[in-house]
């Protein structure tokens, strides 16, 4: 499974030709493969308090571009130390 698909499965839009996304005030910028930092984003979309809090439960939100073809890996719970 890609970032693409796990988005997909938390009912988040992916837009066509969405190469990386990342966090924006309220929203996530959508980003082409081109895309020039300074530059406006193809598409920025509002995220709902449940769309943000499910995309942090799954670990998809980070201060970095994520590109969504990438291999989606679940965060790891950590252990109590004793």
């Amino acid at each position: 499974m890609n970032v693409r698909d796990k988005l997909h499965e938390l009912s988040i839009y992916v837009p066509e030709g969405a190469h990386r996304y990342r966090l924006g005030k309220g929203c996530l910028e959508w980003l082409r493969v081109d895309h020039v930092e300074g530059g406006a984003a193809m598409f920025r979309m509002p995220v709902t308090r449940d769309q943000y809090e499910s995309m942090l439960g799954a670990g998809l939100l980070c201060t970095a571009d994520r590109v969504v073809e990438s291999p989606y890996v679940a965060p790891q719970a950590h252990g109590a130390v004793a």
